[in-house]
């Protein structure tokens, strides 16, 4: 035997709106994170890594030197992960946030 009832509650309109505007901001904040990767291999030159984090060649660099960016090397052609750089602006958002 299977029992369902249905639960309505009203909210008041100030929260309904509030509540629906911060869905639609996931939302575009998650259509725009697929697209963003879809744009950009999965292996990644210093530009296109540089041009992926949003920064300048000479701030690649820099982090690469001072925060240690992780990157494959293979005879000496140096390649950056997508996943990789994601995890790598979580662990120094997660840092920032302590």
């Amino acid at each position: 035997m299977r029992i369902t009832e249905d639960l309505q509650i009203q909210l008041p309109k100030d929260v309904q709106e509030a509540t629906l505007k911060m869905v639609h901001t996931i939302l575009i904040t998650a259509v725009k994170d697929i697209e963003k990767q879809k744009s950009f291999p999965p292996y990644m030159t210093k530009q296109e890594a540089s041009k992926y984090l949003h920064i300048s060649g000479t701030t690649f660099d820099k982090w690469q030197c001072k925060l240690n960016i992780p990157l494959i090397q293979i005879d000496g052609v140096k390649r950056y992960k997508r996943e990789t750089l994601d995890q790598f602006m979580k662990n120094i958002e997660q840092q920032n946030t302590k």
